[in-house]
């Protein structure tokens, strides 16, 4: 079940197959002729009545689903793959249907099909189903089944409109929750699309799937269990300046498809005042705005995302850091930030939990954090120095009453994902695809226009307003204590 999520904030994924014997796992990732049983590939040659769009989805089992955030677990058929087959973990695999959520999940539970998937999901609101456990090897890649765990998309290759931004969103979320689970590199080399591993005859998920955008998302999503944070100095803030007219955004989308309290027109010329800046997503920034720093109405006040091109300059996290900052959790977990401000909190259990921080020379900030389920919980908060004025133990918040903060990291439309300079380095993608072991394609293997690969990246032109929710958290001040 998912955790509570509320949207409040201040200032800031065991039959055994008839006639089919599984061997110890080899030592390594086995080739074609080393495969034990059939190992086959998704295919999309269903009988007619699977294609009704207006099929009933099939009812869950009722057994809990690995993945936590699933709508249910709905086994596929015993005979559409193997039990206990995954030797490795190595790669997430994105595919498209080339038809519907109802249908693929109901055809998954054929045993005529030899067909299955480890996860289906819904294009309209990013709903998740689980039909094959991630110890078990889904029939989804041929040849590369028992190192892969496949989530298919709803959907047809060659048509418009069925990769939702809620298709983005969630399937961000159970890709990085399978990375962590299985110990896979959050790079381009691991998560990958059908057309892209070896011998494949499949072209999804095609052109329009937005690699770009997705990995942003992947990178941004705060492991299960986590609390990551960074703690400025409010006093330091910087000034960013639009060099032309622009929006700042409450999503990654692009503008036309935003309501009108989920975007903001603001002119070229505008300053704003920033406490925090993520690094590039998909060519824009989520912005953490100082209370008064953005021209906004509502959330976008608060948090919002804006075109890279379109800001004179850049914030360095260095200088914003509120230096020699200590982050306590529960009164018990006590640690540091890095010289950039960020901390990591981790084995966090859902819930609400306190959090304290301080620092020489400023006021003390506390709060109640509520963390889901998953994903973990994103925190911005600002502190102000001593004497900056503030009599009542720190500037005013604007978020409002006291009251717990929802660590799930979802305002409304919200994701539950961090910036990416709060992952540890490993995750950061500067810090290279193809150092954390496992099977890798080549370097810039499907990245390229004549790569061979249906899904090859796409540059985005000057104004493309694509943009994804922005939470920032300033801390209620407990006291106004100062320290030599």
């Amino acid at each position: 079940m998912q955790g509570p999520r509320s949207a409040r904030w201040t200032v800031l994924a065991a039959l055994a197959v008839p006639g089919v014997a599984w061997a110890e796992p080899p030592a390594h990732p086995p080739g074609p002729g080393e495969l034990v049983g059939p190992d086959y590939v998704d295919h999309h040659q269903r009988p007619p009545e699977y294609d009704d769009p207006n099929l009933v989805v099939p009812p869950s089992s009722g057994a809990d689903p690995d993945y936590p955030l699933a709508v249910g677990f709905t086994p596929a058929d015993p005979s559409n793959y193997t039990n206990g087959g995954i030797v490795s973990y190595d790669y997430v695999v994105v595919h498209t249907m080339q038809g519907y959520y109802a249908g693929s999940i109901s055809w998954f539970q054929n045993p005529a099909a030899n067909v299955s998937a480890h996860y289906v999901m819904r294009s309209a609101d990013g709903e998740v189903t689980q039909m094959v456990r991630d110890d078990d090897r889904a029939w989804h890649v041929g040849n590369s089944n028992s190192y892969a765990l496949g989530i298919e998309h709803e959907g047809f290759v060659a048509e418009t409109g069925w990769y939702t931004w809620e298709t983005y969103l969630s399937s961000a979320r159970l890709t990085r929750w399978l990375c962590e689970q299985h110990g896979i590199p959050v790079s381009r080399d691991h998560i990958v699309g059908h057309v892209e591993l070896p011998n494949q005859t499949h072209t999804d998920p095609g052109p329009l799937w937005d690699w770009e955008l997705y990995m942003a998302l992947v990178r941004d999503v705060v492991p299960q269990g986590e609390i990551h944070g960074v703690v400025v100095d409010r006093s330091r803030a910087c000034e960013l300046t639009t060099t032309a007219s622009t929006w700042i955004k409450a999503t990654l989308e692009d503008a036309a498809e935003l309501a009108d309290d989920q975007r903001c027109q603001v002119p070229a010329g505008t300053t704003l005042r920033v406490l925090h800046q993520s690094p590039d997503m998909a060519g824009h920034a989520r912005l953490s705005f100082d209370t008064g720093g953005s021209p906004c109405a509502g959330a976008l006040a608060q948090e919002g995302y804006a075109w890279l091109g379109d800001l004179e300059t850049s914030c360095d996290p260095a200088a914003v850091a509120a230096e020699g900052a200590s982050v306590t959790l529960d009164g018990t977990t006590t640690l540091d930030v890095d010289g950039e401000g960020r901390f990591v909190l981790g084995g966090v259990a859902q819930g609400q939990h306190g959090l304290e921080v301080s620092a020489d020379g400023f006021l003390d900030g506390g709060a109640m954090v509520d963390v889901a389920v998953y994903p973990g919980a994103r925190l911005v908060i600002a502190l102000d120095p001593v004497g900056s004025g503030d009599e009542t133990g720190g500037s005013e918040d604007t978020g409002g009453d006291e009251g717990p903060i929802d660590g799930t990291g979802d305002p409304p439309g919200g994701t539950g994902m961090t910036s990416g300079d709060d992952l540890p380095a490993d995750d950061d993608p500067s810090a290279g695809s193809e150092d954390e072991g496992g099977r890798a394609l080549p370097p810039g293997f499907g990245e390229g226009e004549d790569a061979g690969c249906g899904c090859a990246q796409r540059g985005r032109p000057p104004g493309l307003a694509w943009g994804f929710p922005l939470l920032v958290l300033g801390l209620r001040r407990r006291s106004r204590r100062g320290r030599n």
